[in-house]
């Protein structure tokens, strides 16, 4: 038999956090992944000739190791 008298569990909302704490949040979680792979996100601008005289940027991104570190 099927109990229909269960009630949705109650979920506190978390206070919310400014905008430069989800930043700082985000830099320290982004950098202690980057040191745990020992790998890092690297964006390289480039630039296309158009047909009309201009140059569009256009940006490569790749993956690499992190440079070694020099004690």
């Amino acid at each position: 038999m099927i109990d229909t008298k269960t009630q949705p569990e109650v979920v506190s909302p978390q206070p919310t956090k400014s905008p430069e704490s989800q930043a700082q949040d985000f830099i320290k979680e982004y950098q202690a992944l980057c040191e745990k792979h020992n790998m890092q996100i690297v964006i390289v601008p480039q630039y296309k000739a158009r047909d009309d005289g201009t140059f569009s940027t256009i940006l490569v991104t790749s993956v690499e190791r992190l440079p070694k570190k020099e004690d």
